[in-house]
């Protein structure tokens, strides 16, 4: 089953995007509850299974969201076909169905007590990279840890919008503790790097807000573009015998407006002294309900050829 780890931080936020906070404000110990909103949260990824978590708003009292065991989970493709989804734990609704990159899908949910919530998303086709260039050293940090780049061409189709994230990974062969066998075992890991993308000249970098690494092509003027990334040593170091490889994420445009605001919404609270931190709401493409129902679907590409 398909659960997206790398989105659960932003689901578990949630129930807060109503909430501004100053530093004026009174703090109680004692909170009102606030009126229950469902919430639906699903990344439908092409050649995963379908999975959709449903759950309710929480209050400030409440340490984790309450997630919900009796709705009805519906999801339809542009081909009419329909699959009632089976409910397993922790709000999860799946099914074995796989999920095909350009297809539409319509999740419906019905809660008791609740309006019907509704979202759409269209799982994007896959984008080719066909060139790769790797620069050991780039530059220098300002601690002189050596910084490396990477540089690669995407294809592009300026008759569609498109939007993708770029992340930076490693495969490895370690040893991991299994605590079922109660011992140590060798197995495959993938590590991701931290990675920073610069605006310099690129004219599609200096028309998109943070993060650089979630970008559309709504600049592009053909049909290849090249992309470049950084990372340091001092946050992502591998080995001869580690696999290096891009992961080229192609996302609906709902993921790619959910991550700008969610950068606005996590940044807003880092002001200092003499500033007014707030929370701003995060963007849902979810009818009756908060949350984001999205699809995407990935490339991967090796850093050397083997």
């Amino acid at each position: 089953m398909f659960k997206p780890n790398h989105l659960t931080r932003f689901f578990t936020l949630a129930p807060f995007v109503l909430m501004f906070v100053s530093c004026n404000a009174l703090v109680e110990d004692e909170f009102p509850d606030f009126e229950s909103t469902p919430v639906m949260n699903g990344i439908l990824q092409a050649d995963s299974t379908l999975s959709v978590q449903i759950s309710l708003a929480a209050n400030l009292s409440d340490t984790m969201p309450d997630f919900v065991d009796n709705a009805l989970v519906v999801i339809e493709d542009q081909n009419q076909t329909i699959d009632t989804l089976r409910y397993t734990d922790e709000g999860w609704y799946v099914s074995p169905r796989i999920v095909k990159a350009g297809y539409n899908y319509t999740c419906r949910v019905n809660i008791p007590g609740f309006n019907t919530m509704m979202a759409q998303t269209t799982v994007p086709l896959p984008t080719e990279i066909d060139s790769i260039i790797f620069t050991e050293l780039a530059g220098r940090g300002q601690e002189g840890e050596k910084i490396s780049s990477v540089v690669f061409r995407l294809h592009n189709n300026v008759e569609t919008e498109k939007f993708w994230e770029v992340r930076f990974k490693k495969r490895w062969f370690g040893s991991l503790y299994d605590w079922d066998l109660e011992n140590w075992v060798e197995r495959s890991q993938v590590d991701e790097a931290y990675i920073f993308m610069k605006a310099e000249q690129d004219s599609v970098l200096l028309s998109e807000p943070n993060p650089l690494t979630v970008f559309s092509n709504r600049k592009m003027k053909s049909d290849r573009h090249w992309i470049k990334f950084y990372f340091s040593e001092n946050y992502f170091s591998f080995g001869r015998t580690d696999t290096l490889f891009i992961e080229l994420q192609n996302i609906d445009e709902s993921y790619y407006h959910y991550h700008k605001q969610y950068y606005i919404y996590e940044s807003a609270g880092w002001g200092g002294i003499g500033t007014f931190p707030q929370r701003y709401p995060l963007y849902s493409n979810v009818t009756n309900g908060l949350g984001i129902f999205t699809g995407m679907s990935v490339t991967k590409k090796n850093l050397f050829s083997e």
